[in-house]
């Protein structure tokens, strides 16, 4: 039985219909109607609401006898602007991403940080409201997107990272067109510091 013949079955059994279990839950209708007629499954945070609501395992839910779904949980720890002249806004919220370990590889917890992501300069890649996870590093090979303080760590971004070998200058690109890159160079490479390299995104349904 996969995930959607689960699904439905639990909540037959339950004795709700989609609209109660949307509402008790907290998550859109359509998002339910999809999760029962399609392949598509929600996000590993709200797979675990919906395991502890029909009070089953989440390998239960997924149709897994012998395997363990193994998962880590980090605090978001910040806000980061997408945009540029922000700074990077530290969240105290108690708010936790559910992460798979197959995501993390072998990482440790202690390299990895959550980012809440502000504004749209980054889009549609990256939208407001996403979570980003993050390898703590000090520096990312061109091309890759990662957090970045700069103006003597003042400020912080997400942003594509551009540069060349033996050239003074860094590039950061916004993803969205409207918005222009940013260029930072001669001595005012001094007060820029890669905070960390982005590896995955989550977004809410």
């Amino acid at each position: 039985m996969n995930f959607s013949e689960k699904l439905k079955e639990l909540r037959k059994h339950k004795g709700v219909t989609q609209t109660q279990m949307a509402r008790e839950l907290g998550v859109a209708l359509s998002s339910i109607a999809m999760w029962e007629s399609t392949t598509r499954k929600p996000p590993v945070e709200t797979m675990i609401r919906l395991s502890k609501y029909f009070g089953v395992s989440v390998d239960e839910m997924l149709g897994l006898d012998n395997e363990h779904i193994d998962i880590v949980s980090l605090p978001v720890i910040a806000k980061v602007k997408a945009g540029y002249g922000s700074e990077m806004i530290e969240i105290d919220s108690g708010e936790i991403q559910v992460i798979p370990r197959s995501i993390i590889g072998n990482k440790s917890e202690e390299e990895l940080m959550v980012f809440l992501v502000d504004g749209d300069s980054m889009a549609p890649k990256f939208l407001e409201g996403d979570r980003v996870l993050v390898s703590r590093q000090t520096s990312v090979d061109s091309g890759d997107i990662a957090i970045v303080s700069y103006c003597d760590h003042e400020s912080g971004t997400i942003k594509k990272v551009h540069y060349e070998a033996g050239c003074d200058y860094v590039d950061l690109i916004p993803l969205n067109p409207k918005y222009s890159p940013v260029r930072i160079q001669g001595e005012a490479l001094e007060g820029v510091r890669v905070v960390g390299k982005v590896i995955y995104l989550f977004r809410k349904i």
